[in-house]
C-alpha cells in the first residue's frame, strides 16, 4: 500500500473513532475489535536539533550499538539517539565523558579531531577538539535518502508520542494492515511532508568494528547511504564533506571494511570485493563470494577474510556459521573452512587472536592456522554485538553494556570493567 494510501485510510478510521461502522472507510460488517499502539511522531526545527550537539555530560547507555575508538577515547553509538564519548585512558576504569545529541545515529568515523557521525539522512562533520563544546563544521544534506523519512531541510524526528487504541478489522486475528498487539504508525499532513572496521587504523583516523558502514581510506569516506550502494565522499576539506560518486549495487549491503586500496563489502548475499582506483578513488567491483542469504559481518588481513552468518533475523538467514576464506588473491576469494556457530554476529583479530560473538559468549581463537582454529577461551557476555581488539584490549559491545578485558594471556583473559546500560554515570 502506498503512504498516500495508508494516511487516507489512518485519518478515515480515526474521524469514525467511536463509531462501529467506518462510513466511506470500510465496508458495512464489522467482525472484531483489535488493540494497537498508535505512534505519532515529534518534529523538530533541524536549527534547534544542531545547536543541541554541544556534548552534553555523559548519560546513562540506552541501546548500545556501533563502536568506535580512536586515540585513548571510546565513541560509543546509542541506537538512534547518539554518540557516547568515554574516556579509556584507564580501562578498569572508563568514564563517560559526554553524549551527543544525534536524533537517528548510527554511523561513526573519525579524521583528526573531526568525527562524521549521520543524523538520519544527513552526515554531519563535527568539531570533537574540545568534547564538551562541539561544533558543527559542516553538514551533508540527505545523504542518506533510505532515511529521509524522519528530516528534511527544517525538522528532524526526535520522539514519538504512543497511544493504545481500539480498532475495528473485518477479519479475527487478520486485521487489515497491521498485526494485533504491535505498533503502527500514523502522520498528519504535515509531519509527512517534513519526512518527505576497519582493521589497522591509518594516519590519524581511529577504529571501528566489523558492524560499521563507513569507513575511511586517506581523503576520502566511503559509506553505505541505503542498501543498494557505495558512496564515495571527498573530506580533504573536512569541515566541507562532498560526494563525489556513488556506486549503484543491485543487492542488500550491510557493512564495508578497508583492506588497504581495497573494500570488503558485506552484503546479506555475500562478501563483495572492490578496488579503489588511484585516479578517481572510486570503488570498482572486482570479486565477489557469495553464500546463502545472510546477515554477514567481514574482516580480513592480508591473507585471509573472516565472515560470520546468522540465522533467524530479518536477513533470512538459514545457518549459523563463520566462514574462512582464502584472501591472498582477494579477488578471487574461496572458501577455506566452514565451522558452525550459535549465533555469531561482529567479529574483531588481533594478531593470531580472532573474536566471534557467538550468542551467549564471545569465542577467542587461535587463527595461526585458519584451516584448523583453535579455541582458546570464552568470555561470558550475553548477546555481544560487535568487538575491537587491539594492544591486548579488548572491547566488547552487547545488550548489557560495554565491557573490557585484557588478553594478554588469551587462555586467561581478565575482565577490567563493564559500563552497564540504563546506570547513569557515576
Amino acid at each position: 500500500m502506498s503512504n498516500k494510501k495508508f494516511r487516507a485510510f489512518i485519518v478515515c478510521m480515526l474521524a469514525a473513532a467511536g463509531s462501529l461502522l467506518f462510513s466511506g472507510c470500510l465496508r458495512d460488517t464489522v467482525v472484531e475489535k483489535q488493540k494497537y499502539t498508535i505512534a505519532t511522531p515529534i518534529f523538530t526545527l533541524k536549527a534547534s536539533v544542531l545547536a543541541g550537539i554541544n556534548g552534553d555530560p555523559g548519560q546513562a547507555i540506552v541501546q548500545p550499538g556501533q563502536l568506535y575508538i580512536k586515540d585513548t577515547y571510546i565513541y560509543l553509538n546509542d541506537v538512534s539517539k547518539g554518540i557516547h564519548i568515554i574516556d579509556n585512558s584507564n580501562p578498569a576504569h572508563p568514564v563517560q565523558t559526554a553524549f551527543l545529541n544525534i536524533p537517528g545515529n548510527s554511523n561513526i568515523a573519525i579524521r583528526g579531531n573531526i568525527l562524521y557521525a549521520d543524523m538520519y539522512a544527513d552526515l554531519l562533520a563535527i568539531d570533537i577538539s574540545d568534547p564538551h563544546q562541539v561544533k558543527i563544521v559542516g553538514n551533508l544534506f540527505n545523504f542518506f535518502p533510505y532515511y529521509s523519512y524522519y528530516s528534511d531541510s527544517t525538522r528532524v524526528l526526535t520522539g514519538w508520542v504512543t497511544k493504545d487504541t481500539i480498532i475495528v478489522t473485518l477479519n479475527p486475528g487478520r486485521p487489515l494492515y497491521a498485526v494485533p498487539g504491535t505498533a503502527f504508525y500514523t502522520f498528519d499532513a504535515a509531519s509527512a511532508s517534513a519526512a518527505a572496521n576497519s582493521s589497522a587504523a591509518n594516519g590519524n583516523t581511529g577504529m571501528a568494528g566489523s558492524e560499521a558502514a563507513m569507513t575511511m581510506v586517506g581523503n576520502f569516506l566511503y559509506a553505505i547511504p541505503e542498501p543498494h550502494s557505495i558512496s564515495t565522499i571527498d573530506i580533504t576539506d573536512p569541515t566541507h564533506p562532498n560526494m563525489v560518486g556513488n556506486l549503484p549495487a543491485g543487492f542488500d549491503l550491510e557493512t564495508i571494511f578497508p583492506l588497504q586500496d581495497k573494500l570488503l563489502v558485506g552484503s546479506k548475499e555475500g562478501v563483495y570485493i572492490y578496488t579503489i582506483d588511484n585516479a578517481t578513488h572510486q570503488p570498482v567491483e572486482q570479486g565477489q563470494f557469495k553464500h546463502g542469504t545472510a546477515c554477514d559481518p567481514v574482516i580480513a588481513d592480508q591473507q585471509y577474510a573472516y565472515v560470520t552468518l546468522h540465522k533467524g533475523t530479518n536477513c533470512g538467514g538459514t545457518s549459523d556459521e563463520l566462514d574462512v576464506l582464502n584472501a591472498q588473491d582477494i579477488s578471487q576469494a574461496t572458501l577455506i573452512k566452514t565451522y558452525p556457530m550459535t549465533g555469531p554476529t561482529g567479529l574483531g583479530k588481533d594478531g593470531s587472536l580472532l573474536f566471534v560473538c557467538d550468542g551467549p559468549v564471545v569465542k577467542v581463537f587461535n587463527a595461526s592456522d585458519p584451516s584448523n582454529l583453535q579455541l582458546v577461551s570464552q568470555l561470558p557476555v550475553d548477546n555481544a554485538n560487535d568487538v575491537i581488539a587491539s594492544n591486548h584490549l579488548l572491547l566488547v559491545v552487547a545488550a548489557g553494556g560495554l565491557y573490557e578485558f585484557d588478553y594478554s594471556d588469551p587462555t586467561h583473559i581478565l575482565p577490567l570493567s563493564h559500563l552497564p546500560v540504563n546506570k547513569l554515570p557515576s
